[in-house]
């Protein structure tokens, strides 16, 4: 392509900072529940349908595409945690090129330049590349939607509909908040394709499709979270209303206020060229307000259910509306002031985070490293159910190397000890760490030592002091 071998060197600059930035601190910290999930369901040595299941028991059908690609590169590479996170790591790096491609779809001067700078150092989106769970492909498929969607618009052919269509699903199938987006593209069709029959009555087939099949592999998962009714979710309180999670999109309050308010301002000032841009920016308005107003309309319908991390993809038509929108301010000033204040301001947030992170996970590492050079050998799990117990002690059980002593007691109704640590995830436990009902009135506690998300308590037989 002529505008590859043009601006290879922008683009490679580009991929490298992304790469750059999303494999420093890749395992800096250790993994929280969500990602003990992911990584107890994709074991490679459980059967396929066994892993279904456990997707479907833990997660309620999402991240089911994300739990087969995870399951299949534990076959070829090995079970281990340390090299779990090359997989949302690659995603979240494919999106820098996808969503490059996608904007010059959209618009053939620079705003591609912008975009792909700041979607490569945007930290929400490498914190995310950085943790064991589907959102940095649900963010990545979504781009590919979207740009299999515009091709079809443009070259209505066979190969851009299935792709289309297989994309898609794959999208929805990975998270169901994907039909957001689905959803936005037939409103699209609906404003703006219906007097081009043809075009409207074959994607419009073709979505139709995409729910139909969802329907048919995912039915029984879709009505299991339709009735879920104690969700962990909570209603959206007045802080949503004020910054929509731009906060958490770009890393501080400051930042989300800057992003908001650079995009409420273009918006306004460029809403001619909005509405004239060969239509395509409607497109992602429609998604932005979508991704918004859907999840919050079920919610008073039904169950709160808006999260940021559900809507990940919101982030597409942020940073495709300001990368365009800005490049068409006729000011030079106002546009170059505007560029250099999202820029510096991001670099500055991103310092603060990535050069000076602190642990923000459980420290189950520095946790057995301590049990270990205590020279006190076994280690049992505080009381919890079976599911939370399964998911850490599978994690213990693999970063517990070769060369710890530690003996990992799942049962001890069948083991002689005479000491023995106790492990509590704080989260799980309702931030408390008591004596296991396991152990009978003759283990006294000697010491407690505490880590990030995690106590450890050492218990001995008081017998044998």
């Amino acid at each position: 392509m002529k505008f590859i071998k043009k601006n290879y060197l922008y683009i490679s600059f580009i991929i490298l900072v992304s790469l750059t930035l999303r494999i420093y601190n890749l395992n800096f910290d250790d993994f929280w529940f969500d990602e003990l999930a992911s990584l107890w369901i994709a074991d490679p040595s459980i059967s396929f349908d066994e892993t279904l299941e456990r997707n479907i028991k833990i997660n309620k059908g999402p991240h089911l595409i994300f739990t087969i690609i995870l399951k299949y590169f534990f076959l070829l590479f090995g079970y281990n945690p340390d090299i779990a996170r090359i997989v949302p790591l690659i995603f979240g790096l494919l999106s820098v090129p996808a969503i490059i491609y996608l904007i010059i779809l959209l618009d053939k001067n620079k705003s591609w330049i912008l975009i792909g700078f700041l979607i490569s150092i945007n930290y929400y989106l490498i914190s995310y590349s950085q943790e064991l769970r589907s959102y940095s492909l649900s963010f990545f498929l979504s781009i590919i939607s979207i740009i299999f969607f515009l091709k079809t618009l443009n070259k209505n052919n066979f190969i851009y509909n299935f792709l289309f269509y297989l994309s898609s699903l794959i999208a929805v199938i990975n998270h169901v908040f994907v039909f957001i987006i689905i959803f936005s593209q037939f409103l699209f069709l609906l404003f703006y394709y219906t007097k081009d029959k043809k075009i409207f009555f074959i994607i419009s087939f073709n979505i139709l499709l995409i729910f139909l099949t969802y329907l048919f592999f995912m039915y029984e998962t879709l009505l299991t979270q339709m009735n879920i009714k104690d969700f962990w979710i909570r209603n959206i309180e007045l802080d949503f209303l004020i910054d929509f999670y731009f906060s958490r999109f770009f890393g501080s309050k400051i930042m989300g206020a800057i992003y908001l308010f650079t995009l409420l301002y273009i918006l306004w000032i460029k809403k001619e060229d909005l509405l004239s841009h060969n239509k395509k920016l409607i497109l992602f308005l429609l998604i932005l307000v979508n991704s918004y107003f859907l999840p919050i309309t079920y919610s008073f319908i039904s169950t709160p259910i808006l999260t940021d991390r559900y809507i990940i993809f919101v982030l597409i038509p942020i940073l495709i509306l300001i990368s365009i929108l800005i490049n068409k301010i006729e000011s030079k000033k106002i546009r170059n002031l505007i560029i250099s204040i999202l820029i510096l301001s991001t670099l500055i947030n991103n310092y603060m985070e990535i050069f000076h992170k602190r642990n923000s996970k459980p420290q189950f590492k520095k946790s057995i490293l301590f049990i270990n050079n205590s020279k006190f050998e076994y280690l049992m799990l505080s009381d919890n159910t079976n599911l939370n117990n399964n998911l850490v002690s599978n994690y213990i059980k693999l970063i517990n190397n070769k060369n710890n002593d530690i003996k990992f007691l799942d049962n001890i109704e069948n083991s002689s000890f005479k000491d023995i640590w106790v492990m509590c995830y704080l989260p799980m436990t309702k931030f408390t760490c008591t004596k296991p009902q396991k152990l009978n009135n003759n283990f006294i506690k000697i010491k407690s030592k505490n880590f990030n998300l995690i106590r450890i308590e050492f218990y001995k037989n008081k017998n044998t002091l």
